[in-house]
């Protein structure tokens, strides 16, 4: 599953979004079951399909030692900024309260396909670049460059 593009919604009064119609088709006919997650480092909220989220979640498992307590309320923490959530039959879903205020004042919202994973974004946030014009030319053009060296195999 890919989600490639950019559209605009608007929370209603009860907390309401309708799922882009894009993004619904790319699940197929199987019942829309999401997770829907703070962003470790923006702020912005992530919904994940149901088996991506799986799959991040098995890798982090493998990643921690449980035994650790540093490490367990990391995945204490990782777990409680998330929410399993299922589109009604409209294609809408309940923003649960305590990740509404990600969504902005106006309740103007951007749904930013990326990838595997959906962004949420509040519109006013979305008005300017992540990164500018030209840093972003010169950092894209390094990553992608034919000859680029992987300076962490060199550690």
């Amino acid at each position: 599953m890919q989600f490639t593009g950019r559209y605009e919604a608007r929370m209603d009064a009860k907390g309401r979004l309708f799922f882009p119609a894009d993004f619904r088709r790319a699940f197929g006919e199987e019942a829309v079951r999401v997770v829907l997650r703070r962003d470790v480092f923006q702020p912005c909220l992530v919904v994940y399909p149901y088996d991506v989220w799986a799959a991040e979640l098995q890798y982090l498992r493998s990643r921690l030692n449980r035994w650790n307590p540093e490490e367990a309320m990391l995945l204490r923490q990782f777990m409680a900024d998330a929410d399993v959530l299922e589109l009604d039959a409209n294609g809408r879903f309940i923003v649960p309260k305590h990740f509404r205020e990600l969504c902005g004042e106006e309740r103007h919202v951007v749904f930013l396909g990326l990838d595997d994973r959906i962004e949420i974004w509040d519109a006013a946030l979305m008005a300017k670049p992540f990164i500018e014009g030209d840093t972003f030319a010169r950092k894209i053009s390094a990553l992608l460059a034919p000859d680029r060296v992987d300076e962490s195999a060199h550690e």
